[in-house]
């Protein structure tokens, strides 16, 4: 299992003019902008403590794919962090304060409980499906819906992205103290921090860029199914997005800070939907495959649902539901042609015509 470590580096800086409108006119104003998230105040232990829970949540999760048994109490106790005691690498040193659950969407928390309560019961009483190659082994429900997938990539999208997108960049969280002259615990702003936490839940390195998309884990990782698109997402969020919008901070530059929030809302918004047009063909191209279409279809479906937690979502909630409903309530029963019309009203409603590139 990876675990992941905060870090910060030193490199060169670069610099840019930025130029922002006033009550006198138009003022220059230049500050060095890095061209890596190497901000040396930078603090997100909190996010890397909640990637590394839900990877150990996840792993324990997925021994239910080789017959083991779950126990529904055990996974609640790791959602919630509450009578669990952390056994990755991890949390060797100190178990973590932090929980998954009071950081999900709330309408969220109950589904995903639900979620591991079929999980628990399908690893005592379902029966496992086998990929035709013999190399895969997945635990469905009835209906081929895979418990695992739902709820680890449902966490991804109703907490991680729902908290990066939309609660730690609104206007209550940068509607705070930015005295850079007072900082927190001598270390950082309020600003700074919220702003910090937002970068922590995308699961990047400092340095991510599409020339270097190693060490991405969550939505760092699924971040590459973009650059199969030709879209430049990865460097447009990190560079106009994330490292812009915190040098912004740094130098009291909020019209460039809120411009820079909505390049990161727009930009990450485009990692679920690659990641699940990505699925989308796969299952196509898996179609008489029981284990390995129903494993894409639930994966596909997971970061589709992701695209109701972004604050300045490109389509409503409404939408999303209904492009997941297309495929039916019988993932056993989806054909082809269904699978495609499920892609293509994906693809219409961001833009997308080279879907099959994904």
């Amino acid at each position: 299992m990876k675990v992941l470590k905060q870090t910060t580096r030193l490199i060169a800086l670069s610099i840019i003019a930025l130029t922002a409108s006033c009550s006198d006119g138009v003022k220059e104003t230049t500050y060095e902008v890095p061209t890596s998230y190497n901000f040396q105040n930078a603090s997100y232990g909190g996010q890397i403590d909640r990637l590394n829970m839900l990877a150990e949540l996840e792993s324990y999760l997925k021994t239910a794919n080789e017959s083991g048994v779950i126990d529904a109490s055990t996974a609640k106790a790791m959602y919630a962090n509450e009578g669990y005691t952390w056994a990755s690498e991890a949390f060797a040193l100190e178990q973590p304060t932090k929980d998954l659950k009071s950081k999900t969407f709330s309408d969220e928390q109950a589904v995903i409980e639900l979620l591991i309560d079929e999980l628990a019961d399908l690893s005592v009483n379902g029966t496992l499906t086998t990929s035709a190659d013999g190399e895969k082994t997945y635990l469905f429900n009835e209906n081929g819906f895979e418990p695992i997938q739902l709820i680890a990539k449902g966490i991804m999208g109703s907490c991680f992205y729902y908290q990066g997108t939309s609660v730690y960049l609104s206007d209550a969280k940068m509607d705070v103290d930015n005295d850079v002259d007072a900082l927190v615990d001598n270390e950082y702003t309020n600003m700074q921090h919220h702003f910090d936490e937002s970068f922590g839940y995308l699961g990047a390195p400092v340095e991510f860029s599409i020339a270097n998309t190693d060490g991405g884990v969550y939505w760092g990782k699924y971040a590459k199914k973009t650059i199969n698109g030709g879209l430049e997402t990865i460097d447009h969020l990190m560079y106009d997005g994330f490292i812009l919008g915190r040098a912004a901070i740094d130098n009291e530059d909020y019209e460039t800070r809120d411009e820079a929030i909505g390049t990161i809302r727009a930009e990450w918004e485009m990692i679920p939907v690659a990641a699940a047009l990505h699925y989308l063909n796969g299952a196509i191209d898996d179609i008489a495959d029981d284990a390995l279409r129903n494993h894409a279809l639930s994966e596909a479906i997971a970061f589709i649902s992701a695209l109701k937690y972004n604050a300045e979502a490109s389509i409503s909630a409404t939408e999303v539901d209904a492009i997941i409903a297309s495929l039916g309530t019988n993932l056993y029963e989806v054909t082809p042609e269904v699978i495609n019309e499920t892609r293509t009203s994906l693809a219409a409603a961001f833009g997308i015509t080279n879907t099959a590139d994904y």
